[in-house]
């Protein structure tokens, strides 16, 4: 399947890109709702990367289990040699196709929805969903267009990136949160970053 490996070319660089084009605010964003997972939750974070939000994750809330999700065997191999203790992660190679059939208490999006057509998110946001205990939490991250003419044209450019080395489906950014909230998930809170270009939501079922 293509879509298993189409982050294979990029993993190594991967990270150095989103520091260099956003510097620390891609990171804050992603860790700012972590100190609210409850403990011991079993979490599922589809698309991790590099791992690095797994080690994040590991770091704030030790007796967590997460199930890690990732397309790209070279992301997953990257993270086994980033994240400790390994007993408390399982890695699975594949997609939202793959996810083990098990509830979560809460799920890591980040990142990641915004790689669908909008014909397609519906599916995906659907089976995240029936995955989801009751009274779970959905930590996502991801860009928002702002209408300012630098978020436009930054858009345009990393959709033309990601679709040239990565294989996305998509070619412009989905209405995620939207898609999100039509499947009973609730806003509880919300942070913007970089110009209000990156937005990070804590949603509730």
């Amino acid at each position: 399947m293509q879509r298993l490996n189409q982050f294979d070319r990029i993993a190594g660089i991967y990270d150095v890109i989103a520091r260099l084009v956003f510097g620390q605010s891609i990171m804050k964003a992603q860790k700012f709702f972590l100190k609210d997972v409850p403990d011991a939750s079993v979490v599922l974070i589809l698309g991790g990367g590099t791992g690095w939000i797994a080690k994040e994750l590991l770091r704030e809330k030790p007796n967590c289990r997460i199930v890690y999700v990732e397309a790209s065997s070279k992301m997953i191999e990257l993270s086994r040699k980033k994240i400790s203790p390994l007993e408390r992660i399982d890695f699975v190679h594949g997609t939202e196709e793959n996810i083990p059939e098990m509830k979560f208490d809460v799920v890591i999006t980040n990142f990641f929805l915004d790689m669908f057509k909008p014909e397609s998110l519906d599916a995906v946001v659907t089976r995240i969903r029936s995955v989801l205990k009751a009274n779970s939490l959905w930590l996502a991250t991801d860009f928002v267009d702002g209408q300012k003419w630098w978020q436009t044209v930054l858009l345009k450019l990393m959709y033309w990136f990601f679709r040239y080395f990565s294989r996305i489906e998509s070619k412009a950014l989905p209405d995620w949160s939207k898609a999100i909230e039509n499947h009973g998930m609730k806003k509880e809170a919300m942070k913007m970053y970089y110009g209000d270009f990156i937005k990070t939501v804590k949603y509730s079922a």
